[in-house]
């Protein structure tokens, strides 16, 4: 006869729903407390505070910092975290084509994300590097590296599909990283009441138009400024 000490036992499987923070795995407490940075980060910016997240969380302050050890080590985990699930949800290139509907497709894509991700990208872009800690100065150097690195990828990918030669023009890859911008976004979004979609749609039209102005005419050079040039 088995004894009950000699039984196994099996703990009950965790509802997600209804169990405590304090019991559920280290890795999904910390995904749990970092969505709830990004949302608060879109909404409120560098503004919000370690509360602001312990509440969008469901958790107190103390949770938190089980994970972060500071709140500027919480917002910098989450603008990475948010960098890296952007540049995840951007659809690949095709090999071949003239990319037209992929653009659009980027773009639309771009422009929502865009509109998710809210005030802190924006505060990132324009507040200089002195106004920010270090982990969070680290971390607006980062998402700037990444936005360049990602206009410089689609504009050659555009310009090699029409067949423009060697690298693109510096001027058209600046157009095209503003009509990937979150500014080209809240702008339209903002002020005109587009939705990001309709952003996606304008954004495309500019940039098939700036391409056109910077091909080759007949062959030759390279329209408005040169092969470096800008317009």
């Amino acid at each position: 006869m088995t004894s009950d000490k000699d039984r196994r036992y099996d703990p009950p499987v965790p509802d997600a729903t209804t169990t405590p923070l304090a019991v559920e795995h280290r890795d999904a407490a910390r995904a749990r407390i970092l969505h709830a940075a990004r949302v608060v980060l879109a909404d409120r910016g560098l503004a919000a505070t370690v509360d602001d997240v312990a509440d969008a969380a469901g958790v107190n302050r103390r949770t938190v910092f089980r994970h972060f050890t500071t709140r500027d080590a919480l917002f910098t985990a989450a603008i990475r975290e948010g960098v890296r699930r952007y540049a995840q949800q951007i659809p690949p290139a095709p090999a071949d084509g003239d990319l037209r509907a992929w653009l659009l497709d980027l773009l639309q894509v771009t422009h929502r994300l865009n509109a998710r991700n809210g005030r802190v990208y924006w505060e990132l872009a324009v507040l200089p590097p002195e106004d920010l800690s270090g982990e969070l100065a680290e971390a607006a150097a980062e998402r700037r590296a990444s936005r360049k690195q990602f206009a410089s990828k689609v504009t050659a990918r555009v310009w090699q599909a029409r067949g423009g030669p060697g690298e693109p023009p510096e001027w058209l890859v600046d157009a095209v990283a503003v009509q990937l911008s979150s500014f080209c976004t809240q702008s339209l979004a903002g002020d005109f009441g587009r939705t990001p979609d309709e952003v996606a749609a304008v954004s495309a039209r500019v940039v098939e138009a700036v391409l056109v102005a910077a091909l080759p005419e007949d062959g030759g050079a390279v329209r408005r400024g040169g092969s470096g040039g800008r317009p």
